[in-house]
């Protein structure tokens, strides 16, 4: 195959592959103008137009693609390219005919969902978090069984990635407590290789994306190489799930939970008779995006208590910081939120309001504080600032955050938290 035709082949494998709907793939023709395959076609050499011309006549006399000329006559500028038989154009490519590959990838995951169907009744169905686990794994499977189509294979699922993927699914039926091993352990376990797993965990990372609202989610964090972290501070007792005795922050002090800790927490009080910071009844908390802030904060908050805990969520929140928020919102406590100014920190602002699901306050996140420090503001790219057309109407009516966008749009820079006296 010459140089010209694979990149011909490519192109129309490409736009296949872009083009590609459901499950059952009904398309009957595909078409691309030579303008867009070979742009510089005028300006190009005389044996390069030559190599281009001849191996698209090449293409077309085995049956891969129909060529359009101007004037209906060969030997005038080449229009468009048409391939109206994919499974030619695969074999070309010496590929196998995705249509065909997901139908035969359907039928395998039908099996596995019948086989462990039927495990489920021999063993009478397995209660608790194994049998949860079983449950959500064969629902997805199921999903899968009827909607995978050549989208998934142009993502790079393959029929053997696949096959491997239900590999890593099936072990976590059969074993009560997968999250006992490393990931790396594991992969090495399954594929004799300790990277594998990672890299099948990203080629599904989108199918496990559209799977999401059609049936009940398929936990595997635990797979994730992260290990997610807080940091909360205050005269505050946190009770756990399905434990009598609480944790109890006597002195204020700043606490580091993983996301296992954060999870187990059910409900956050104040210590039995300490004051309200905000001097009034309402518990209060103070989310803080930068860590530098939070710890300055901390020192102050010990002198002068204004809320009666603080919380550093690190930018956009992590798991353990998102439930230690809903946890706090169930508990009761009101929401005030410090971060930069510029889009991201008001994104950031809207993220915790989405997460505790009630009204959030900005603090020092308006046109005054921004005017102040206007001097050492930082310069925004054009990215940056279309991140603005994210920002909510609700978060846009809260006060003094219309203002601040006016402002960053304006002069196009933002101020960055961590030069913000909070005093």
């Amino acid at each position: 195959m010459t140089g010209w035709q694979g990149k011909i082949i490519d192109a129309f494998i490409a736009r296949y592959f872009d083009s590609a709907p459901g499950a059952e793939d009904d398309r009957n023709s595909l078409r691309l103008r030579s303008a867009m395959l070979f742009p510089d076609f005028d300006s190009a050499s005389p044996d390069e137009k030559e190599s281009y011309l001849e191996s698209a006549e090449e293409l077309e006399r085995k049956g891969v693609v129909k060529l359009r000329w101007e004037k209906h006559g060969k030997g005038e500028r080449l229009v468009t390219l048409a391939c109206d038989d994919f499974e030619k154009l695969f074999a070309a490519a010496g590929r196998p005919y995705p249509k065909i590959e997901a139908g035969e990838i359907r039928a395998m995951l039908g099996e596995k969902v019948r086989g462990l169907q039927a495990a489920q009744v021999a063993q009478e169905s397995p209660h608790g978090s194994a049998g949860e686990r079983v449950g959500s794994v064969t629902a997805f499977l199921e999903f899968l069984s009827l909607n995978f189509g050549t989208r998934e294979i142009g993502q790079g699922l393959d029929r053997r990635a696949v096959e491997e993927f239900v590999r890593l699914l099936e072990f976590i039926c059969e074993n009560h407590n997968p999250e006992k091993m490393t990931t790396r352990a594991l992969s090495i376990l399954l594929y004799k290789d300790s990277k594998h797993l990672e890299k099948i965990l990203a080629l599904c990372k989108p199918l496990l994306s559209r799977a999401q609202k059609p049936v009940s989610p398929l936990d595997l964090s635990f797979l994730e190489r992260s290990y997610p972290e807080i940091l909360i501070s205050g005269k505050i007792i946190a009770e756990f799930k399905g434990q009598d005795t609480p944790l109890v922050n006597a002195g204020g002090h700043i606490l580091g939970l993983p996301l296992e800790s954060a999870q187990a927490i059910a409900a956050v009080r104040l210590l039995s008779g300490a004051e309200s910071g905000s001097g009034e009844n309402e518990k209060t908390v103070l989310t803080i995006e930068n860590k530098e802030t939070f710890y300055a904060l901390h020192n102050a908050n010990k002198d002068s208590p204004r809320y009666d805990c603080l919380l550093y969520i690190g930018g956009y929140s992590n798991r353990a910081a998102a439930a230690l928020v809903k946890t706090l919102a169930t508990s009761g406590f009101a929401f005030f939120h410090a971060g930069d100014l510029d889009p991201d920190g008001i994104l950031i602002l809207q993220h915790v309001r989405e997460i505790a699901e009630r009204p959030v306050v900005p603090v020092k996140m308006d046109g005054d504080t921004f005017d102040k420090y206007v001097p050492w503001a930082r310069t925004l790219t054009k990215p940056m600032l279309r991140q603005m057309e994210r920002v909510s109407a609700e978060t846009k009516a809260i006060p003094g955050i219309s203002d601040l966008m006016r402002r960053i749009e304006a002069i196009g820079k933002g101020v960055e938290q961590e030069i913000v006296d909070y005093g």
